[in-house]
């Protein structure tokens, strides 16, 4: 199994076990498949982390404010303004890749990678693969939402 399907797959089923267990969120699908496309389409709040040394590339985590605000209001006791939600809605997101992230590559014992830190996008942007790169995700589904996974190249 190639490096990219092997942190995909891994952090797709590490996002359901967490969206599932942690936040109590039952209705996430297990479904959910590995796919090649030219461009990458993201919601509106993506966390982009990048690695570089032995293994190189852009992983992603992507889902709407409308879902990531619900992230939040499920670890949240009492009430939280809307000002308050909206940043934490981000950081949220951004903190999930990165927590699930490096406990995969803890796990698979990469030796001489580098970790970005969290670089969190706000708005829906496509992304296309460069000349001769490659763009890799999955898409999971809670309700009518999707959460997307990416791994470019």
């Amino acid at each position: 199994m190639e490096f990219y399907q092997n942190i995909l797959e891994k952090l797709s089923n590490r996002m359901i076990r967490y969206i599932r267990n942690d936040l109590n969120m039952s209705k996430i699908t297990n479904d959910f498949v590995i796919k090649e496309v030219d461009l990458m389409n993201y919601k509106d709040i993506t966390s982009l982390i990048s690695l570089s040394g032995e293994k190189a590339g852009t992983i992603g985590l992507s889902v709407s404010s409308k879902f990531a605000k619900k992230m939040v209001k499920k670890f949240i006791f009492g009430e939280i303004d809307q000002s308050s939600l909206d940043e934490l809605a981000s950081e949220n997101v951004s903190e999930t890749l990165n927590i699930i992230l490096g406990n995969i590559l803890d796990e698979e014992e990469v030796k001489n990678i580098n970790i970005s830190t969290p670089h969190t996008l706000h708005n829906k942007v496509t992304i296309t693969k460069k000349k001769n790169g490659r763009i890799f995700f999955s898409k999971l589904k809670y309700e009518e939402e999707e959460i997307i996974l990416s791994y470019f190249i």
